[in-house]
């Protein structure tokens, strides 16, 4: 195997033949070049991405610490032996993504409540349970202690990893549509395209998806007070307003379910990442 690409000195990207993957292992990039041969015996783990996913990848460990992405490779482990599933390499990217943001907003004292999170403990009680005991690996690795809510963000992860690896929903095809309806009105309200390799737009789709999750289900939102948070995020710029109502009309008229307003303040926070 022909390494292309040191990220640091525990993970590499390398090919063989013809298949690309990435290549993780104590000390395998350590005084690694771009041509090396890697050193088989160092080999702890081999991922293979889909070629959507290697952007996404690259752009994840050249600017994440690898102490997240060998937190996430534990965490996602965990899941593949509690719930039976494959681990995603998905996954991977999206919790090393989104423990090393938590991490940064916790150090910053930015708490960003999950509103959802009664229903996951409700409908994902397994997948919470990994979220939980996620936290404490998180808090044994980098002394930093998260709240419930992050298990119930850990666990939406995994259960919209299940999703993208033809797991259990019979809603699927439902989300599926709710999220082309819900893309096409932000990509025709701003004229734009979006870019599916940016980490943005994965982090709105995965939104998306569990918004979905909870809207098929028929479960109840718990209503918060964000009305000043709604109020100025609906005049960020001119066309949120306009956005955020097709978004919400297309959904009661096509899906038949109210969105709420703290649901659309979620929906705006993203949307403004999309199109910043």
């Amino acid at each position: 195997m022909q390494i292309i690409h040191v990220y640091n000195n525990n993970i590499v990207s390398a090919i063989r033949g013809k298949q690309e993957m990435i290549i993780v292992g104590a000390g395998i990039g350590f005084h690694k070049r771009p041509g090396d041969t890697v050193d088989e015996k160092r080999i702890e783990k081999t991922y293979t991405f889909e070629d959507e996913q290697k952007k996404q990848l690259h752009m994840l460990l050249e600017r994440t610490p690898i102490l997240y992405f060998r937190i996430a490779e534990v965490i996602a482990r965990k899941a593949c032996e509690t719930l039976k599933i494959e681990v995603s390499p998905q996954l991977l990217i999206s919790l090393s993504d989104h423990i090393h943001y938590a991490a940064e907003r916790k150090k910053q004292n930015i708490n960003v409540p999950n509103f959802m999170l009664n229903e996951i403990k409700t409908l994902y009680k397994r997948e919470f349970k990994v979220g939980l005991w996620a936290l404490k690996l998180i808090q044994a690795n980098t002394e930093i202690s998260f709240p419930e809510d992050e298990a119930g963000y850990i666990a939406m992860h995994i259960v919209n990893a299940t999703l993208n690896n033809g797991g259990r929903s019979s809603n699927v095809s439902k989300i599926l549509r709710f999220i082309k309806d819900v893309q096409r009105i932000v990509e025709e309200t701003y004229q734009v395209h979006l870019d599916e390799n940016e980490l943005n737009f994965s982090r709105f789709i995965t939104h998306l998806k569990f918004l979905g999750q909870h809207m098929f289900s028929n479960q109840k939102t718990k209503k918060e007070e964000l009305g000043d948070l709604y109020a100025f995020l609906i005049k960020r710029n001119d066309k949120m307003e306009h956005c955020i109502h097709q978004i919400r009309e297309t959904i009661k008229e096509k899906y038949h379910y109210e969105l709420q307003e703290n649901e659309q303040v979620y929906l705006m926070i993203h949307i403004g990442k999309l199109i910043d």
